[in-house]
């Protein structure tokens, strides 16, 4: 799968922590064999990587970098959680405000719209 989009680059990200190491999908490009599909997976992921070239300082570029292949041994060996976690640590470095949108909207009311559309 080729990215060209940083939102595929985050969608990746958010698959793999649910996903990896050995709870991918038996279909579509993912087959039975779930240790080549997390090989698959990190290799898509590192081919995306170059999307955040502009979007990064080069340390943090670095840094990402690092916690890839720390996510993928963490993974190797069997730690699911920590591989997890050092993939939501790339998030948050590569997509510091994805969850602003809700924060700013958290505490407004609900507005409701009636079915025929027209409100108050």
């Amino acid at each position: 799968m080729k990215m060209t989009r940083l939102s595929n680059l985050s969608d990746m990200l958010g698959f793999m922590v649910l996903a990896c190491p050995d709870r991918f999908p038996k279909v579509g490009r993912y087959g039975e064999d779930q240790e080549k599909n997390l090989d698959t997976a990190f290799a898509n992921l590192r081919e995306g990587l170059p999307l955040l070239d502009k979007k990064l300082a080069s340390g943090q570029r670095s840094r990402v970098n690092e916690l890839v292949e720390e996510a993928f041994a963490a993974y190797k060996i069997g730690e699911r959680k920590r591989g997890a976690h050092l993939l939501q640590d790339i998030e948050n470095i590569a997509f510091p405000n994805r969850f602003a949108e809700y924060e700013a909207r958290k505490g407004e009311p609900l507005t409701v719209v009636p079915r025929d559309g027209i409100s108050d």
